[in-house]
């Protein structure tokens, strides 16, 4: 285990950036090559502040799914059950862009299918009928039928789209559901118990409670599990603890979850478009979020916030000479999981022989 000391900055640091104003509750968690493992949490579970938040509250992840789902692409590869330069039209028949969309650029992004989440259709329908998600079918056609937002290869824009054709690619290739595929080459071979995914109101219900306000009529913090379904998120809603993705990060880069060569390629970067902070090179591999210059080296992670919740984790393949992966899960979307996770890490440095103050 990290020992008292380091457990205790860690502990100062999560509680300091809970405290800020907006602040609720956090679970965190970081693993650390050669010091050992520390899962910690601040705040509270509810909006009573009456239930202290535990460390392992089990979260709906969001978007850090795309990191599992990445996991799987890559895995079903190594077993030559597909491979990431054919199309998606190997898989799905009918859309409307033909061979031209392969797998490797619906992972990076690069494939130019529509985001469903900018759809103002969908954006209607989420505040009009958060209870009652569109099918995989309607997904796909409403985001897909006015063709691509730009040739195949030759722009970035991020798309939950393109990942829910990833997740059905992953069950045909898999023979399977998306839920065995992930005990199957995830959470099985790490021995996880709490990563699973989220299938249906009632095992989205059994999460950690998650508040925000959009939902609700008067703009006041509600409970988002009593209205949202978890279908609205078309790429597939894995949950987990934090500290449970920490070891899955910490996993990926130790070489135990994809061979080195389907890591190489995970880790291959494109520069984004735009400003995203506090990124200084906000860049994107396959599933996973990067930032090459980033203020304690380059790291791999993927934020994970959607309604109720605000979530990022990742690793740091080289974090002062070794493998650090840490995670933040807030319960509340006005909280700011990536902030809080850059300040937990600022926290370890001085144990890892530099003296950062925490930002």
């Amino acid at each position: 285990m990290i020992d008292v000391r380091t457990e205790e900055l860690l502990q100062r640091a999560l509680d300091r950036l809970v405290a800020a104003p907006g602040g609720l509750g956090a679970a965190a968690a970081v693993r650390c090559e050669g010091l050992g493992s520390w899962s910690g949490a601040s705040g509270w579970l509810d909006l009573e502040r009456s239930t202290a938040m535990p460390a392992d509250a089990r979260f709906p992840i969001y978007s850090i799914t795309k990191s599992v789902i990445a996991v799987c692409v890559l895995r079903l590869a190594e077993l030559r059950a597909l491979a990431l330069d054919e199309p998606i039209s190997r898989w799905l028949t009918g859309l409307p862009f033909g061979d031209d969309v392969t797998l490797r650029q619906l992972l990076n992004h690069t494939a130019g299918v529509p985001n469903y989440s900018a759809l103002p259709e969908q954006i209607a329908a989420l505040r009009v009928s958060p209870g009652e998600a569109w099918t995989f079918e309607q997904f796909v056609e409403r985001s897909c039928r006015r063709g691509l937002d730009f040739s195949p290869g030759e722009g970035w824009c991020y798309s939950n789209t393109g990942y829910a054709l990833l997740k059905r690619v992953v069950e045909l290739a898999n023979a399977t559901s998306f839920a065995e595929a992930v005990q199957q080459h995830v959470a099985g071979p790490l021995g996880h118990t709490a990563t699973a995914v989220v299938e249906g109101r009632a095992a989205f219900e059994a999460l950690a409670p998650g508040f925000g306000r959009e939902f609700n009529r008067n703009a006041e913090l509600e409970d988002v599990r009593r209205v949202y379904d978890p279908g609205w998120v078309a790429h597939g809603l894995v949950a987990s603890t934090a500290a449970e993705i920490v070891e899955f990060y910490q996993a990926l880069f130790g070489g135990k979850l994809v061979q080195r060569a389907s890591l190489a390629e995970m880790t291959r970067l494109l520069r984004v478009p735009g400003d995203h902070p506090p990124a200084v090179s906000p860049s994107y591999g396959l599933g996973l979020m990067s930032d090459p210059d980033g203020p304690h080296g380059p790291d791999f992670s993927h934020g994970g916030d959607g309604p109720g919740y605000s979530l990022h984790a990742g690793c740091h393949p080289d974090f002062g000479g070794r493998r650090v992966s840490a995670a933040v899960f807030c319960n509340s979307d006005e909280m700011n999981a990536g902030a809080l996770w850059y300040g937990v890490l600022a926290a370890l440095r001085p144990e890892l022989g530099e003296t950062l103050s925490l930002i």
